[in-house]
């Protein structure tokens, strides 16, 4: 009798963890299975590393999720599989702006609003994002952005808030600023590649 009971108590434990498991992984395969499929619904996803800046939002906007009213969103799809992305931007004054980098899981791992980078880094903003576990040095007080395990691909969003969306003039300062966001390239064999233990 306790033989069959240690028996059954082991099947059940077993079939619980195992469920758990098979929960887990199927919740994060579907996870990533639809930030992919969001992705290639953005304009820019056949040509990662770029920014492509949006309009004025309003309720009706759907270029990014839930998006903000009164905002320009600025979109990249980031590669980082055999590249180091450097990402130069201004801060604009006045309005309220901030730059977010979101996972392949759809996690918001590093954010940087207007406030925070004037106190810290100033006006203007460089940041290298790289894949984990490649070291780089940084040269200029870059902001160094290590993508996360199994994000090579991801999103990266800026926004701009403004107050008044039918200030035509406001508009066309924030669209200079949209088109002052640069980016480039390097391959991963130009820095040290050393493997970060």
């Amino acid at each position: 009798m306790t033989a069959l009971f240690i028996q059954i108590m082991i099947w059940i434990i077993s079939t619980l963890i195992l469920s758990r498991i098979l929960y887990i992984l199927g919740i994060t395969l579907y996870t990533y299975y639809l930030t992919d499929k969001r992705l290639k619904g953005f304009p820019n996803y056949r040509f990662p590393n770029i920014f492509l800046h949006g309009p004025v939002t309003s309720a009706a906007s759907r270029f990014v999720p839930y998006p903000t009213p009164h905002a320009m969103v600025s979109s990249c799809i980031y590669d980082v599989h055999r590249k180091v992305l450097r990402i130069k931007a201004k801060v604009p004054e006045g309005v309220y702006w901030s730059i977010t980098f979101f996972a392949r899981n759809q996690d918001c791992y590093f954010t940087l609003n207007d406030l925070e980078s004037k106190q810290k880094y100033g006006q203007e903003v460089e940041f290298i994002l790289k894949k984990r576990g490649i070291s780089y040095r940084s040269k200029n007080n870059e902001i160094i952005v290590s993508a996360p395990r199994f994000s090579k691909k991801g999103l990266i969003l800026i926004r701009i808030v403004m107050m008044d969306p039918s200030d035509k003039e406001e508009i066309k300062r924030i669209v200079q600023i949209q088109k002052m966001v640069t980016t480039e390239v390097e391959m991963y064999k130009q820095h040290n590649t050393e493997r970060l233990k």
